[in-house]
C-alpha cells in the first residue's frame, strides 16, 4: 500500500512542484489548504491561496480538501500581532501560525484524512538520527530562502510526521524542475507579504484594528529628554532613524519602546548594541531543556548565528548571553539556536538587558 501523504497546497511554485515530485515518486497525493482570515476579506469569500491551490490540485489531478482556519487564526495569530505591537513589541506572526495552525490544526486535519505524513515546500529539512534516536530540523540548502528561523517552536511528535522534499535544493533549481514539468506556477513570483495583510501595509491595520485606542506618548532620549510625541508605538521599529520627526545635534535610533510608559526611547547607534536578552517562552526540538547551553543564536530571521550561552535560571525564565553584542536586539523576536546546520530550539525575547 503506498504511502499516503497530504501536501499542504498555496497554489505557488514550491508546493505545487512538492505534489509532483510525490506524485512522480508513487505516492498517493492530496492537497489540503486552509482558509485563513484576511483583512477586508468576507467570510464568504476563499481567499486567493484557496482559489490557487483548487487549481493545481485539479491541474495535477488530486484531491483537494479545504480547512476553514478563519476563527482560530484569528484569534491565535492576528489578535497576538495586534497586541504585541500595541505594546510595543515587534512579533514574528509565521512563528506562532506554524506553531499553532500549520503544524498544529492543518497537520491534525491531514491525518484525520488518512495522511502518515504532511508535506510542505519549506526550505528546511528534516532527518532522524539513528544514534539519538531522535528527528532533527536543519537550514535549507539554499541560505537564501532557508526558513528553519521560523520553525524551532515544532517536537519530536510533529517532525516524525513532516517531509520537507525541497530543503535540499536552491529555489532556482525549483523553478526550473516546474518548468520542465509544465507547470503553470512555475514563474509565479514569490509572496512577501504578510499572509493577513494583502497589502502589507500593517501600520494602516494597526490603525483601523485599534480606533480610539491608540495611545499617543512621548519620544524620550535615553537621558529623560523629550524630544516629541508618537502616535502609537507600532509605528516605531528598533533600529528606526528615519521618520522619527525630531531634530537632535547627532543622528537618533529607536533603541527601546517601553510599553509600561508608552515612550518611544531614542539615543545614539552605540546603544543599540546589547550582549544579554531574557526569554518566558522557549522550545527545544529534542524535548529536553538544557540548563547550560553554549551554542550561536539569531535574533531575527536575516541576522547570522553569534556564539552565546543560554542558561535556565532559577525562575525558569532562559538568559542569553551574546559573546560580541548584538545590534537592535527586539522584543517580540525569536532567538533561534544552531548547532551547524542544525535547530537546537529557541524562544520569543522578552525583554533586552
Amino acid at each position: 500500500m503506498n504511502k499516503v501523504v497530504a501536501v499542504a497546497m498555496s497554489g505557488g511554485v514550491d508546493s505545487s512542484l512538492t505534489a509532483k515530485l510525490l506524485m512522480e515518486q508513487g505516492y498517493d497525493v492530496f492537497g489540503i489548504t486552509m482558509q485563513l482570515w484576511v483583512n477586508g476579506l468576507g467570510d464568504d469569500k476563499p481567499s486567493p491561496a484557496v482559489i490557487d491551490a483548487k487549481k493545481m490540485c485539479d491541474y495535477l489531478g488530486i484531491k483537494h480538501y479545504v480547512l476553514n482556519a478563519r476563527e482560530q487564526f484569528y484569534n491565535d495569530v492576528v489578535q497576538y500581532f495586534v497586541s504585541e505591537y500595541a505594546g510595543g513589541r515587534t512579533p514574528n506572526p509565521c512563528v506562532f501560525c506554524d506553531k499553532h495552525i500549520k503544524f498544529g490544526l492543518l497537520l491534525d486535519k491531514a491525518l484525520s484524512l488518512g495522511a502518515t505524513h504532511m508535506v510542505t515546500g519549506h526550505y528546511a529539512q528534516v532527518r532522524y538520527n539513528e544514534d539519538t534516536k531522535l528527528y532533527e530540523l536543519h537550514k535549507g540548502m539554499d541560505s537564501a530562502k532557508d526558513q528553519s528561523y521560523v520553525l524551532y517552536t515544532l517536537n519530536q511528535k510533529i517532525l516524525s510526521h513532516l517531509m520537507f522534499p525541497l530543503g535540499g535544493q536552491k529555489k532556482t533549481v525549483t523553478r526550473q524542475m516546474a518548468a520542465d514539468r509544465g507547470l503553470p506556477v512555475a514563474t509565479k513570483p514569490d509572496s512577501e507579504d504578510i499572509c493577513f495583510l494583502p497589502d502589507n501595509d500593517y501600520k494602516t491595520f494597526m490603525q483601523k484594528q485599534l480606533g480610539k485606542n491608540i495611545k499617543p506618548g512621548n519620544i524620550v532620549h535615553e537621558n529623560g529628554q523629550i524630544l516629541g510625541w508618537h502616535n502609537g508605538l507600532f509605528n516605531y521599529t528598533i533600529g528606526q532613524r528615519k521618520g522619527l520627526g525630531i531634530a537632535y545635534p547627532y543622528p537618533l535610533y529607536v533603541i527601546r519602546l517601553d510599553g509600561q510608559k508608552n515612550e518611544v526611547i531614542v539615543g545614539p547607534n552605540d546603544s543599540l548594541f546589547t550582549k544579554k536578552l531574557i526569554c518566558k517562552s522557549y522550545n527545544f526540538l529534542s524535548g529536553q531543556i538544557p540548563k547550560r547551553l553554549e551554542t550561536t543564536g539569531k535574533i531575527r530571521y536575516a541576522a547570522q548565528p553569534a556564539d552565546c550561552l543560554a542558561t535556565i535560571l532559577d525562575d525558569g525564565t532562559m538568559e542569553v548571553v551574546f559573546k560580541e553584542p548584538q545590534r537592535a536586539i527586539t522584543q517580540g523576536q525569536s532567538v533561534v539556536f544552531y548547532d551547524g546546520t542544525q535547530v537546537l530550539g529557541g524562544g520569543v525575547i522578552d525583554s533586552v538587558c
